[in-house]
């Protein structure tokens, strides 16, 4: 009997969107570390290039392409430079979005609205739309859309145009799992919790230990913890997963 290593992504081709900080980083690590060519699209350019420069020092291999997730065009060149690179896409992390305070309805004016789910859902969606193209030429993908706990239980600590972008994200990707299946590409979708950053802590310095005292494991997440679960959805061994979320958040809600 052989045994096939089911657990690696080494050399293959990543794509993360918003990849210069918090879990897009950390993913951005994830798979450079293992030895997957890495690109990377973020609107902070200091700090992408800084970040392409420190690890490909380190001998990764890792290109950062300027431009905003919201862009048809940025995402589309961002795409096909990466493709002009290294002549093939095999995966797509989508962890473009953020928040703000949490509003509810009646505070929420029609502008604001629209900017949420620009800057979660349409980024999720004009990335995937300028990537697939590419998956499909090899019959092969894996796309993984970063969603949040808050697009599942819709809780208070965040805003309700935030957990609207990312309740979306779930049912875009469930469809698109269906859609993509035919060409050997899935699509899954990650939910995390609380996952402290310096924004996180910020917009929530006054009820930092409420919050804990709502998850079973008794503290927030990393970025790594997230990268992990993102990981594992675009492993080969992961070939049999579409269409699913995976619940990444201390035990706060599953189902």
């Amino acid at each position: 009997m052989t045994t096939e290593k089911k657990s690696t992504v080494k050399d293959q081709i990543v794509f993360v969107a918003a990849g210069a900080a918090g879990i897009g980083f950390a993913c951005v690590e994830r798979f450079a570390n293992e030895g997957a060519k890495v690109a990377f699209m973020d609107r902070d350019k200091v700090e992408g290039e800084k970040k392409e420069t420190e690890m490909n020092n380190l001998g990764m291999e890792v290109l950062f392409l300027h431009g905003e997730c919201t862009s048809n065009d940025d995402v589309e060149n961002s795409a096909k430079k990466t493709f002009d690179k290294w002549d093939k896409i095999d995966i797509l992390v989508n962890c473009a979005g953020g928040f703000h305070t949490t509003n509810n309805v009646e505070e929420i004016d029609e502008i604001e609205w629209k900017r949420m789910l620009d800057w979660n859902l349409t980024a999720t969606y004009m990335t995937t739309k300028a990537i697939v193209p590419y998956m499909k030429k090899n019959n092969y993908g894996r796309i993984i859309n970063v969603s949040s706990l808050a697009g599942r239980t819709g809780i208070a600590f965040t805003s309700i145009d935030y957990a609207t972008a990312k309740s979306a994200i779930i049912g875009f990707t469930r469809r698109l799992a269906v859609e993509l299946a035919p060409f050997g590409i899935t699509a899954n979708v990650v939910t995390p919790g609380t996952v402290w950053s310096p924004r996180v802590a910020k917009l929530h310095k006054d009820r930092i230990e409420e919050i804990r005292k709502t998850i079973p494991l008794g503290r927030e997440g990393t970025t790594e913890e997230i990268a992990d679960g993102i990981w594992y959805l675009a492993t080969p061994g992961a070939s049999y997963i579409t269409g699913a979320t995976l619940d990444i958040n201390g035990g706060m809600w599953f189902g």
